[in-house]
């Protein structure tokens, strides 16, 4: 559907795909259906110890990049942007984005306290091509979304988890989830405390 619009448009100098894609979003209907079970596999395939094995052996800039990847669980666009400009982003621990690009939605997200003093610095595409490749990483960098949705929907709430990862993003959702947030902030710090020492701890005896 989404090419005979375009091949229409291209014809008779139409904006019909646009009206489309326009009508799709409005109804909230998507093409291909993804299951959360989809995440726990990866996650059973990749696994967060070996995933935080790779980070640690990056340089420190690209270091502090992939945790910060892996914590707050946006997209490689968003966290570039918001990595970048993260002293005027966050506030109090919470990075309040609600960024909508067509189909993807961003809306708030928390910010780990130990990474949080450690962004100092800016990263660039290419940068993170040369030393974030999935040869370096031992996976793609998109999957540290994927780890991230694991991680919040098992050990703290799968509505936050969701709401996280910009898949629930209506007015009247940001008001009731935005307090969720706060409600489960310490939790979370928690949590990603743990997963992160852990893996500390774990090298050490090894």
């Amino acid at each position: 559907m989404g090419n005979l619009c375009r091949y229409h448009d291209i014809k008779y100098d139409s904006d019909l795909h646009e009206q489309f894609t326009a009508w799709l979003k409005k109804k909230e209907i998507k093409w291909n259906v993804t299951t959360n079970g989809n995440n726990y596999h990866i996650a059973s395939q990749i696994p967060l110890d070996n995933v935080l094995s790779r980070i640690d052996s990056l340089p420190e800039k690209y270091k502090i990049f992939g945790l910060f990847v892996l914590t707050t669980g946006l997209r490689t666009e968003e966290s570039i942007v918001a990595y970048n400009n993260h002293s005027k982003i966050c506030h109090d621990g919470v990075m309040e984005l609600f960024w909508d690009r067509k189909t993807k939605k961003t809306n708030a997200v928390f910010c780990h306290p130990e990474i949080h003093d450690k962004i100092t610095s800016t990263v660039n595409k290419s940068g993170i091509k040369r030393h974030m490749k999935s040869s370096i990483l031992g996976c793609e960098l998109r999957y540290l979304r994927k780890l991230n949705y694991t991680i919040n929907a098992t050990k703290i709430d799968p509505l936050l988890a969701e709401f996280m990862q910009g898949r629930r993003g209506n007015v009247s959702q940001r008001h009731y989830f935005l307090p969720l947030m706060s409600n489960n902030r310490k939790k979370w710090i928690k949590i990603w405390t743990k997963e992160l020492s852990s893996h500390k701890k774990r090298r050490v005896c090894v």
